[in-house]
């Protein structure tokens, strides 16, 4: 299999990602980027509102395909498909696509992101269970349905009021005994009337056939009953995306990829940016950032080789 060569190999068409080839390209980095969705996870944000520069707000696609356009008008290539695979021998980096197509560089950037959790319960992977509002919210929509959101976070309040517009009513689940968001999101919740929300109570497991009709919930103090609900989305956390990595390379008890203050992992050559690496902040911001540091990095590292 011929591999096509570069100066940097970079995982994933996120923030971070894309950002990364943008300044790659200007660094005078020949790069490729490996990702079949422009922006990557942005397609969940229905408006990007703390993001400098918008201050109305910016849906997530819109920026992920504007993000996507700058970083292809610098030069850098994007084959559209995922990749399945990166080693390192003879001093490269090798990836595979998901196409069966081989790259080869000299620097590698994993910026691959997280996937959602599932509920660890029974039947967790019914039908009507979701993760993202914006994509299939408006299944529902002209149904009068009861949807329920689990979660406690930013993501869960934009799930919820996303939800809001659609739903006869939204059940916003949390575990905690006190909502996790900022004051921002919870003044959002509480100026929507048909949004319930209820603290202090845990997913237990689901009803229903093929399709989930209801929750059942289980109370800090032990209870458990069902609540009816015509579908389910999820925002209880994320695991980083790593299992492509066919490398040594320290990671923490969660996965996330460790890198030191150049954002270059254990593995000398490989750095990590945006929500897959060990990181206190996940954001789209702070992503972008992570994508500049570690292309600059990338090319530090490879003026000494």
């Amino acid at each position: 299999m011929a591999e096509t060569p570069y100066d940097v190999m970079i995982a994933g068409m996120g923030p971070a990602g894309i950002t990364a080839a943008i300044f790659a390209q200007r660094l005078g980095l020949r790069s490729v980027v490996l990702g079949d969705i422009p922006g990557g996870n942005l397609y969940m944000i229905e408006s990007l509102m703390n993001f400098p520069g918008f201050p109305g707000g910016v849906p997530g696609t819109q920026f992920g395909a504007m993000a996507f356009q700058q970083a292809a008008q610098e030069g850098a290539e994007f084959p559209m498909a995922r990749l399945e695979r990166l080693t390192h021998a003879e001093s490269r980096f090798h990836g595979v696509d998901a196409n069966g197509q081989g790259y080869r560089a000299s620097a590698a950037i994993a910026a691959t992101g997280r996937v959602p959790k599932r509920l660890p319960v029974p039947r967790a992977s019914m039908k009507g269970i979701h993760f993202c509002s914006i994509c299939d919210g408006p299944l529902y929509r002209g149904q009068r349905a009861a949807l329920a959101v689990v979660g406690s976070d930013n993501a869960a309040a934009q799930h919820a009021v996303s939800l809001s517009r659609i739903a006869d009513q939204v059940l916003l689940v949390c575990r905690s005994s006190r909502l996790k968001m900022d004051a921002a999101h919870q003044r959002l919740i509480a100026a929507q009337p048909n949004i319930r929300v209820m603290v202090g109570h845990e997913v237990a497991g689901f009803e229903g056939s093929d399709v989930v009709e209801a929750l059942v919930l289980k109370a800090t103090g032990g209870e458990q009953h069902a609540v009816r609900v015509d579908g389910v989305f999820l925002a209880i956390g994320w695991t980083p995306n790593t299992a492509l990595f066919d490398l040594s390379v320290d990671r923490t008890a969660e996965g996330y990829l460790k890198t030191d203050a150049r954002l270059m992992t254990s593995f000398p050559g490989l750095f990590a940016a945006g929500d897959v690496r060990d990181t206190d902040m996940w954001q789209v911001v702070t992503a972008c950032a992570d994508g500049a540091r570690a292309a600059r990095s990338a090319a530090e590292f490879l003026e000494t080789r």
